[in-house]
């Protein structure tokens, strides 16, 4: 009995230190499940590093305000942020797919290039992206 304690002890310890999550089936994730798509984090401080991430690489002369909402499904999250740039602060979409741990920018030509039946986006995300069902 004592090992099995001890067992339970050393896997709850190791959950703490590689950030484990209860992953169960269900409608899909939302900001406040702890993974998705594997390894990748869907919470505002991650989304938001990775969307600050983006606009630093893609928008020369743009500055990461702060992030709105977001929501992710399956591996992807769209986010919408307030993106400054010229003086004017607007909200700006952005969209990411999870590779193992990390969120990658996806541009809505890669998520709107292949038709919804095709596709491997969710259908909310794409929808969201696209603005069209099919």
């Amino acid at each position: 009995m004592r090992s099995l304690a001890l067992t339970a002890a050393a896997i709850a310890a190791g959950c703490l230190l590689s950030a484990c999550s209860n992953s169960s089936p269900g409608p899909g994730p939302s900001p406040t499940d702890s993974a998705v798509g594997g390894m990748a984090t869907c919470d505002a401080p991650t989304i938001s590093a990775a969307v600050e991430s983006d606009v630093n690489a893609t928008y020369p002369g743009a500055t990461f305000v702060s992030l709105g909402d977001f929501a992710c499904v399956d591996g992807w999250a769209s986010a919408t942020a307030q993106v400054e740039t010229s003086g004017t602060t607007v909200p700006t979409e952005f969209f990411l797919r999870a590779e193992g741990q990390f969120w990658v920018p996806t541009s809505i030509e890669d998520i709107c290039g292949t038709p919804l039946a095709e596709s491997d986006v969710p259908e909310p995300i794409y929808i969201e992206a696209c603005g069209v069902q099919e």
